[in-house]
């Protein structure tokens, strides 16, 4: 229904958190060869991050300020709560999101160096 882009959002998240765990377990065992195979997929997660913030801010901004145009109304006045922890949400996610890139900006880095 109308709340999809928040269940993409999440899900989006927690593939991200498992891939991330994943990739911390390889990084700790010190697999070697796996440097350019990690740097892909950081960046299809930081892809699949930015299309879930993208999604949850679109179905926050019109909980938000509503659509005259198909009649939804504003909700936010209404549910006050649940739209602040929304926008902690996006916020946290959104600074998780730059921090990717900028560990896979220090991937691609040392990548470079390597070679």
């Amino acid at each position: 229904g109308d709340w999809c882009g928040f269940r993409f959002f999440v899900v989006c998240n927690a593939i991200a958190c498992a891939y991330a765990f994943f990739s911390l377990l390889l990084a700790l065992v010190g697999r070697k060869g796996t440097a350019a195979a990690t740097v892909i997929l950081d960046l299809l997660t930081v892809a699949l991050l930015f299309a879930g913030n993208g999604a949850a801010t679109a179905v926050g901004l019109i909980g938000y300020k509503g659509n005259t145009h198909v009649r939804w109304n504003k909700v936010c006045n209404v549910f006050d709560r649940f739209c602040h922890q929304v926008a902690a949400a996006l916020g946290l996610s959104l600074v998780g999101s730059v921090l990717f890139v900028l560990l896979v900006l220090v991937a691609v880095v040392r990548l470079h160096r390597k070679y």
